[in-house]
């Protein structure tokens, strides 16, 4: 049989692979249906696949990739450092990941500084002064969104904090606020930084007040303009639907609710005080806990823009002129009349404290950092200790430890697609990037507003999801052609662009990979095996097939695979050494090689063992 020529072998494992792809992200390369995330009506045959060309990574590469912003070699050297056996590795490193205060994170400190953001530390009041009250610069207006979106963006690439950061991504989704809202936007470092990052790991008790507290919050769910005359049941109804009970748990619109063939047809429980309540909510208790929510407002929310009993304007405030003081029943609870301020606080701890909330977030949880459909089994554990510790300061670090040791994390894998950020950022950790985001409001077109308009187009711009359900988690939700296609169009191109102006060859790349490749390898050991290779082991933690071959294959071109390439001389491009190279086809290691070596790691950022986690 006559041997294959190189070009068709290397058409047919390119084939394989994005085959594995598409079969992996849930569509059919031949006929694919085009969806965008929230998008209902999915065919059976568009639900995603495990196709055998997968491979399975190692148990450390699978639980970093789940437990991070994605695989980097440098965590894997020091996961490695920290036991005898892969399970004494993860339980050490989740131990410390669990405590951040302990964790180092000097250099990523020192990262955000040298961005020269100036908004992050403003109090309430400082940012409604600063940027709130300006109605004409609608840049200045939007400069706290945007610089509270490149600081994340750093922490999620450079943080040694990694798993605390995943959390405070996992509670934005959560607790989700438009954060590019004309009045909200202005106020969002304060809900990132008091509302959110605190409570990260502690107690969701206290996390759900203050984000109920939070500027940003009240006007994405206009809780600010509720009062006794006209209670607003946009933010009650999110908090039953949403924050605590969930939809699942929604009866619908029943008439006497509290009778005893009700209570038995939704099913009640006895709390911890001897009352009982019931365990599915209705339209009855939106409205009753809208009521218990009026007062609950924004100093100076309303124009004239006058201070509520001297609170600073921009910070909460509680006005007991326009709280409705009567009798409230909500969950079959009675609410006495005339408790003022304490009809909010008793729902909030009423609502952190139901059953039905605590299988709800843990559900949402264990999604997160398994993927796909949790096992009932896993989601009651994670429940339970939800319920037993929802007073404990660290409430959500156990609920991570049940979900994290568990053996559906630790043995699965590939129930999940990296959203597009989550891939775009993972790609950024795993290739060393020097990236350093910040907004820029000159004519230059940045890297940064590269970067952030890739996001968008693929769906997935940080705090830029304008219904209060957040970014889905299901895999379905991102495996359309135009969420998908975006996405190989964005991580490739990653490995193009240039520090300060994008599309300038003057400037360094981003992603160094040239001096990076130099480094590794002496001049003769620059193999297309052994190039490829590194790079796999940087960005996948192994060498899968058939992604290794069709890389290999690429790289190398028609010379053999252990002819070293030129990777110092070929070539210059507007003074910059590292750019494309040269056309020689008469040498192919010296043809194009340093192009060719960022489209081979292009191949690689785009393949269903990357995409997958």
């Amino acid at each position: 049989m006559p041997a294959v020529p190189a070009s068709t072998a290397f058409l047919a494992s390119r084939r394989r692979l994005f085959g594995a792809l598409f079969s992996s992200a849930g569509v059919e390369h031949g006929g694919l249906a085009m969806r965008r995330p929230g998008r209902d009506g999915l065919r059976t045959k568009d639900l995603p696949q495990s196709p055998d060309a997968l491979s399975f990574p190692p148990a450390a590469v699978r639980w970093l990739t789940r437990g991070t912003f994605g695989y980097s070699i440098q965590d894997h050297v020091e996961f490695n450092a920290l036991g005898a056996s892969d399970d004494a590795r993860w339980t050490a490193w989740l131990t410390r990941q669990l405590n951040p205060a302990a964790i180092n994170d000097g250099a990523c400190d020192a990262r955000i500084a040298s961005a020269g953001f100036v908004t992050l530390n403003k109090t309430p009041n400082q940012l409604w002064n600063d940027h709130h009250s300006v109605t004409n610069n609608y840049s200045l207006r939007m400069k706290p969104i945007a610089e509270t979106e490149c600081m994340t963006v750093i922490r999620q690439i450079y943080s040694q904090r990694q798993l605390f950061e995943v959390m405070v991504d996992f509670w934005h989704d959560h607790f989700s606020v438009f954060g590019w809202d004309y009045d909200g936007g202005p106020m969002f470092p304060a809900f990132d930084r008091l509302a959110i990052r605190p409570h990260v790991f502690g107690n969701f008790r206290t996390m759900l007040q203050e984000v109920g507290m939070s500027a940003s919050m009240m006007y994405m769910l206009d809780l600010y303009s509720s009062d006794a005359s006209h209670p607003n049941e946009n933010y009650a109804r999110e908090l039953f639907e949403l924050h605590t009970m969930g939809a699942e748990n929604y009866g619908g619109i029943v008439q006497n609710p509290d009778s005893f063939a009700n209570m038995t047809l939704l099913g009640h429980y006895t709390a911890a005080d001897g009352e009982e309540e019931r365990l599915k909510y209705v339209d009855d208790d939106v409205y009753e806990a809208a009521r218990a929510l009026t007062g609950w407002t924004i100093s100076g929310a309303n124009w004239p823009y006058t201070p509520i009993a001297g609170v600073p304007l921009g910070q909460f405030a509680y006005d007991s002129s326009t709280h409705d003081q009567g009798v409230k029943r909500i969950l079959a609870r009675y609410f006495p009349a005339s408790q003022g301020q304490a009809d909010g606080v008793t729902l909030f701890d009423m609502l952190a404290r139901h059953p039905r909330t605590a299988r709800h977030v843990a559900a949402k949880i264990c999604r997160r950092f398994v993927g796909g459909n949790p096992s009932t089994a896993l989601i009651d554990s994670a429940a339970s200790v939800f319920n037993q510790a929802w007073q404990a300061s660290d409430q959500i670090a156990q609920v991570l430890q049940v979900i994290l040791q568990s053996s559906e994390f630790k043995n699965g894998w590939g129930n999940a697609m990296k959203r597009p950020a989550l891939s775009a950022v993972s790609a950024l950790r795993a290739t060393g990037a020097d990236f350093t985001p910040k907004p820029d409001y000159t004519t230059t077109y940045t890297p940064t507003e590269e970067f952030m308009g890739r996001l968008q187009a693929a769906g997935h711009k940080l705090f830029y999801w304008p219904a209060p359900n957040g970014y889905p988690d299901d895999p379905i939700a991102w495996s359309s052609t135009g969420t998908l296609g975006m996405t190989l169009k964005m991580l490739p191109r990653l490995l193009e662009m240039h520090q300060t102006e994008s599309y300038n060859n003057a400037y360094a790349f981003l992603i160094d990979v040239q001096s990076q490749t130099l480094g590794a390898f002496a001049t003769s050991q620059r193999t297309a095996a052994n190039i490829i290779g590194y790079w796999c082991d940087r960005i996948l933690g192994y060498r899968p097939e058939p992604v290794h071959t069709v890389a290999v294959d690429f790289l190398r071109q028609n010379v053999a695979a252990t002819v070293a390439l030129d990777l110092t001389t070929d070539g210059t491009d507007n003074g910059h050494p590292s750019n494309t190279g040269t056309w020689n086809i008469n040498n192919l290691s010296r043809h194009y090689t340093i192009a060719r070596l960022r489209t081979a790691i292009g191949l690689i950022l785009c393949s269903p063992e990357f995409l997958r986690r």
